[in-house]
């Protein structure tokens, strides 16, 4: 009976020194916190790792690796390279600074901003595709900032709305003369009102016009009453003035 009391106490003695050698040979949190502060520490960085120092990791038969995560030092991936490797991403405490700028800097960044806006500029664009011979509407424009240096265009929607287009516009393309039909205040064949200012007192008849005109253009227009051809200078918006000049 002595010798199993020996046996049996010996066992005792062993399993607990098996147990405490697994448990010494696992990667303590302070292991990894020790190991990310002295690679940040190469790099030039103040690290304060956000990890348990208890915590446990397996054993790893290699030197930890600490590497970037993320693209950037705040956290770092920490792995044992081992054949039966295992990583972990902690936090390590490392803020970006940010930059501060002197006065200096911030005086020539704001001419430069100051410069390039004074070299660009709105112009009007389709938003869409537009066939030829369709009325524009706002539904049809925007605008967009572009290069002073580039020639041509509109700077107000509303003055597009309602023009006819000549040809068609693709998306994005900025609107020109081109792409229009002209502005005419009076179109061929439309009718028109004559008015006739002499000796104060305005004589209003009706007419068909023979020409296409702008404000201030002198067309031909027939006079419905007397069917005589009248030359006229545009007033406004089918309106023929057969007296002065209209300025």
């Amino acid at each position: 009976m002595r010798v199993l009391r020996v046996i049996f106490a010996g066992l005792c003695l062993v399993v607990p020194l098996q147990a405490a050698a697994s448990t010494d040979a696992r990667v303590t949190g302070r292991e990894v916190s020790n190991a990310i502060v002295s690679a940040l520490s190469d790099a030039g960085i103040e690290a304060k790792p956000t990890i348990n120092a208890n915590r446990l990791f397996r054993e790893c038969s290699s030197d930890l690796q600490v590497e970037k995560a993320f693209g950037g030092w705040q956290t770092v991936r920490v792995y044992c390279p081992q054949e039966n490797d295992w990583d972990i991403f902690v936090r390590t405490g490392h803020q970006k600074k940010k930059m501060k700028k002197n006065a200096d800097v911030i005086e020539k960044q704001e001419k430069l901003e100051k410069s390039n806006n004074l070299d660009l500029m709105q112009r009007v664009i389709a938003i869409r595709p537009i066939k030829k011979g369709d009325f524009l509407t706002r539904n049809d424009l925007g605008l967009q900032t572009l290069s002073r240096a580039s020639s041509g265009g509109y700077t107000d929607m509303d003055a597009l709305v309602g023009r006819r287009i000549k040809r068609p516009v693709r998306a994005g393309l900025v609107v020109k003369d081109r792409h229009l039909y002209p502005d005419w205040m009076v179109q061929s064949k439309q009718l028109v009102s004559i008015v006739n200012n002499a000796g104060g007192i305005e004589v209003t008849m009706s007419g068909i016009a023979l020409e296409n005109g702008r404000f201030g253009d002198l067309i031909k227009v027939r006079n419905l009453t007397s069917d005589n051809i009248l030359h006229g200078f545009v007033a406004g918006s089918k309106k023929i003035s057969v007296g002065p000049k209209i300025n």
